[in-house]
């Protein structure tokens, strides 16, 4: 392996070596048990530093391969690695919220983290199924036991077993679709795969039913329609900081395997795909919005939230081309970003109010203007209200699937901007109008500066879009 190669690893090489600590740490040094959020969340911090060195190095270039070239090193995995690192410093935030109430050995819970993260980062870099398969297992593996985690709740267990289950068959379907396409290809290396393709005049019918099983395999790890039954039993049953990982973390890690093989391995191939991702695009707008409305738990809430956004990151993929996938990763930032802003709310009000309800929010603004100020200004990013990052998020979507002819796509999820602002107000109307269901919440420094840094994010990124379209735009531009 030379310089570069061993450079491109080095994400995934600290991450190991931050386990090693935190296990030992865990293991032999039980006085610091208490402080062990702090060292993974601090470890994770420099690690985010040196990957946003490494992409100052690229420079918008290639950085490396290595493993034969299955393991790439390019600006869109640098751009998922950062996202998928700024989501594990949150997560780790909330997990120690959370475990400070749940009575838990927190050195497994951070381990668990650390093992999916570490997944999620050789997702964003494979390019040969192989490793993709490898890493997604990793990923879902960490997941059914960190949903099943409280195993004295009926819920928590309940939701690993569901989640268990599905998982295994959309992982299943994976597979099988990954060795159709090997026995037509004769490789699983994206390009060999890609080269392949091109030069056939015509599909095989095991290759079309291979790779629709792939795409189904990864829809439901993103929760497009019809492979999203899963999300709101796990949702609600999985611990708070577990739900927040999956509606981030795992919601990512879909899209970067989805985008990368929809845009560079079969996107050319067969112009039909565009027209199945839209059609799927559609269902799952409007699954997600109508599903909401009814919601009185607050996870489940955001869990059919979390399926109607995952419609619109399908549209830009259905649009294809520089502009859909340009639009996928702006709208990937500008939602990781407010969903983490959320999620710190809930999870502290989760914890401290005992209460999942949607009922506990009443009268929020009174108890806590800090609180209700943030998930107020998250909840119109998520309805896509000018000028934060949502609106433009949205508009660069729905623009995209406008410049491919997919009008009634377009105009579908503009309706479902509509539908999805009635939702996300009633919870608003909840908390600014509704009496107060107890007293004042008190809000720690440690929980104000991520909620205060977040906050700027979600307004930043919508009034001086231009740097963060630059990079996205600089990440897909090797594709085009």
């Amino acid at each position: 392996m030379n310089l570069a190669g061993f450079c491109s690893l080095l994400p995934e090489a600290l991450v190991i070596a931050l386990m090693f600590v935190v296990f030992a740490a865990d293991l032999f040094l039980p006085s610091i048990k208490k402080r062990l959020g702090g060292l993974t969340a601090w470890g994770l911090t420099a690690i985010l530093a040196c990957l946003l060195w490494q992409g100052f190095l690229a420079g918008g270039q290639k950085f490396g391969e290595t493993f034969q070239g299955t393991f790439l090193c390019d600006p869109m995995a640098l751009f998922f690695k950062a996202l998928f690192i700024l989501t594990g410093i949150i997560v780790v935030i909330l997990a120690r919220e959370f475990l400070k109430k749940a009575d838990k050995n927190p050195g497994e819970f951070y381990l668990l983290i650390l093992s999916a993260l570490l997944g999620m980062l050789f997702l964003a870099s494979a390019n040969d199924f192989i490793l993709l398969f490898v890493s997604v297992e990793l990923v879902t593996v960490s997941f059914y036991v960190m949903t099943a985690y409280l195993k004295t709740d009926q819920r928590s267990v309940e939701a690993g077993i569901k989640y268990l289950i599905l998982g295994a068959l959309s992982s299943g379907m994976m597979l099988y679709g990954i060795s159709f396409i090997y026995g037509h290809t004769g490789s699983t290396h994206f390009d060999a795969v890609r080269g392949a393709l091109f030069g056939m005049t015509s599909a095989p019918p095991l290759l079309l039913l291979g790779i629709l099983l792939l795409i189904a395999g990864l829809g439901f790890k993103a929760g497009a329609v019809p492979f999203q039954l899963w999300i709101p039993d796990v949702y609600e049953g999985a611990p708070i900081p577990v739900t927040a990982f999956l509606s981030v973390g795992s919601k990512m890690a879909g899209f970067a395997a989805l985008l990368r093989i929809c845009v560079s391995v079969i996107a050319p191939f067969d112009k039909k795909w565009a027209l199945l991702m839209a059609v799927i695009a559609a269902m799952t707008l409007v699954y997600g919005n109508l599903g909401a409305i009814p919601q009185k738990n607050i996870k489940r809430f955001f869990g059919y939230s979390g399926i109607g956004h995952a419609g619109y990151l399908l549209t830009a993929i259905a649009a294809g081309g520089f502009s859909g996938a340009r639009g996928v990763l702006f709208y990937l930032l500008s939602y990781a970003v407010t969903m983490l802003a959320a999620f710190l709310v809930v999870v502290y009000c989760s914890v401290h109010l005992e209460s999942d309800d949607m009922s506990a929010y009443d009268g929020l603004s009174r108890r806590s203007p800090l609180l209700a100020g943030a998930l107020f200004l998250s909840l119109l990013s998520l309805a896509g209200v000018p000028p934060l990052s949502g609106f433009f998020a949205k508009f660069l979507v729905l623009s995209s699937a406008v410049e491919k002819g997919l009008i009634w796509l377009a105009v579908l999820g503009a309706l479902n901007v509509v539908i999805s602002l009635y939702y996300y107000l009633t919870l608003v109307k909840r908390m600014y109008i509704h009496p107060p269901a107890g007293g004042v919440i008190a809000v720690p420094l440690s929980f104000q500066i991520p909620l205060y840094l977040l906050m700027l994010g979600i307004v930043g990124i919508g009034v001086v879009q231009g740097p963060f379209v630059r990079l996205a735009a600089s990440a897909v531009s090797g594709f085009f």
